[in-house]
């Protein structure tokens, strides 16, 4: 986007990346005099939602994959049904990961391995099948039957809902998912919560060990240049826009994210860091 910027591009037609990479560039593609919508393939981690509706003339197309999917698995192109509807809809369509490729299938499941139902509001484990899906793993009969189930549906470690029309939304990583007395807290929609905030650039959310709910959400950001924040006024920000039982019980404040080598923010390094962190509830 910087090069784009930089030599007096007139027009922009794919931009691809992680969310993470993105940030900069959604206030970016503003002041670009753009002479027609750019389109932007995001796929990696979830979408937050504030910057991408402070962006403008974007044409959002959400993915989502895996390399043992070869990799694409979903794409969030909205039906032309619900393009004639509200620019409101169509915004919200394009943030999930939308209806699987062609060839590929989708089901979610519950800890038992029933199969969930599709009303978009149940969240179970996604498994997928297709084709061009994995089978099993090179000389490795232990991972490959910890990753199928009997008929053949390979396990994601993703924890999604699908609606009646088959579009699919990721709600967390299993493992990354706060187990809190007995109920789930999914660590995206904190992280997304977290990230309307004006002075906030980057939001993450781990679980850590508690006394009485097993686990609960501890709130690592990092602060826009020039901005200060006290965990307490960022719990406050938080407060009413998830359930009060949601809200972290801590927030701690670091000067950069570590990420991964595809601009993932990498929640094993930051649970190491945090690992003899006691949260103020405990």
């Amino acid at each position: 986007m910087q090069r784009v910027a930089t030599s007096a591009a007139t027009s922009l037609s794919v931009a691809t990346g992680t969310p993470s990479t993105m940030i900069g560039s959604a206030d970016m593609g503003r002041e670009m005099p753009l002479g027609t919508p750019a389109k932007r393939w995001l796929g990696g981690a979830d979408l937050d939602d504030p910057h991408f509706r402070r962006a403008l003339r974007v044409d959002l197309i959400h993915g989502w994959g895996m390399t043992e999917m070869s990799p694409v698995g979903s794409l969030s192109i909205p039906n032309p049904s619900l393009m004639a509807l509200d620019r409101e809809a169509e915004y919200v369509s394009r943030a999930r990961q939308g209806r699987p490729l062609y060839g590929v299938e989708f089901k979610i499941v519950d800890p038992d391995g029933r199969r969930l139902p599709e009303d978009g509001i149940t969240s179970g484990e996604l498994l997928v099948r297709g084709p061009w899906v994995i089978g099993a793993y090179y000389q490795d009969e232990a991972a490959s039957q910890a990753a199928l189930d009997t008929e053949g549906w390979f396990r994601t470690g993703d924890v999604a809902t699908i609606d009646a029309e088959g579009c699919m939304q990721i709600v967390d990583r299993s493992k990354d998912v706060i187990k809190s007395g007995g109920e789930w807290i999914s660590s995206i929609d904190l992280e997304n919560a977290a990230m309307g905030h004006p002075d906030i650039a980057e939001a993450a959310v781990i679980g850590l060990p508690h006394p009485k709910w097993d686990e609960r959400p501890l709130l690592v950001v990092v602060a826009k240049p020039g901005c200060e924040l006290a965990p307490d006024a960022v719990i406050g920000f938080l407060e009413g826009k998830v359930a009060k039982w949601q809200l972290p019980d801590d927030v701690v404040f670091l000067q950069e994210m570590p990420h991964g080598a595809t601009g993932k923010v990498l929640k094993t390094r930051l649970r190491e860091m945090f690992k003899d962190h006691r949260l103020r509830t405990a």
